[in-house]
């Protein structure tokens, strides 16, 4: 579980080099458009590296980390650039994915552990990001983070559901194919603290997301 961690992390880092470097290229070669622009998306990819960790319960008893599997993703935004703020916007977002919690043994400290049966989890995520972005007329990288709801649900956990406050990044590279029409990719990542088994455990959730999406800019 260690490694996908790792994987992860690493996969995370260069994806915000190519950003970047993408980023400065594009301040040398892009003209700017700098009009108000309200827009719309839809998006779909799938998840990485998701996991539980940091698993605590009450008395400091705590647990080994538990692996969720990759997961497709999907969801809506809406967002908005000022004239006078033309590198800075706003912008909601709904999510949904489905990472399944693998059937996996579980240690916990002070006994033998036992073996965690897999299990159906949903985790929706309402967002408000902060975006800053480069205004190309044709290309437009850009960065964010908010802060994100985060519904988790499992339907045969004692935990039920539960709604946690959490952080939403994302970084991402906009084409446009036309003048209202801009086709994206998006990177993601998520966490938040959850209550997956009740009886007083909590755990760390993240997850690291790539989708791709097409949006509408009036």
């Amino acid at each position: 579980m260690r490694s996908n961690y790792f994987t992860g992390i690493a996969r995370t880092v260069l994806l915000y080099s190519f950003v970047w470097m993408g980023t400065v290229a594009l301040i040398f070669i892009s003209p700017c458009a700098t009009h108000a622009e309200p827009y719309v998306a839809g998006f779909a990819g799938y998840g990485l590296s998701a996991q539980l960790s940091d698993v605590r319960g009450d008395a400091g008893v705590t647990g080994s980390d538990l692996g969720l599997q990759n997961s497709p993703i999907y969801g809506l935004k809406v967002g908005y650039f000022l004239d006078n703020l033309k590198y800075f916007g706003g912008e909601a977002e709904v999510y949904t994915a489905t990472p399944y919690l693998k059937q996996q043994h579980f240690m916990v400290s002070g006994s033998g552990g036992n073996i965690v049966p897999g299990d159906h989890v949903r985790v929706t995520t309402a967002a408000f990001n902060v975006v800053y972005r480069y205004p190309g007329e044709f290309v437009q990288p850009y960065a964010g983070a908010g802060l994100g709801l985060f519904w988790y649900t499992s339907p045969s956990s004692t935990a039920g559901s539960a709604v946690r406050p959490g952080l939403n990044v994302l970084a991402g590279m906009r084409g446009f194919m036309t003048k209202h029409i801009a086709v994206f990719g998006e990177y993601k990542f998520n966490q938040a603290n959850f209550l997956p088994f009740g009886g007083g455990f909590k755990a760390d959730y993240s997850a690291h997301f790539v989708v791709f999406g097409v949006g509408y800019h009036f």
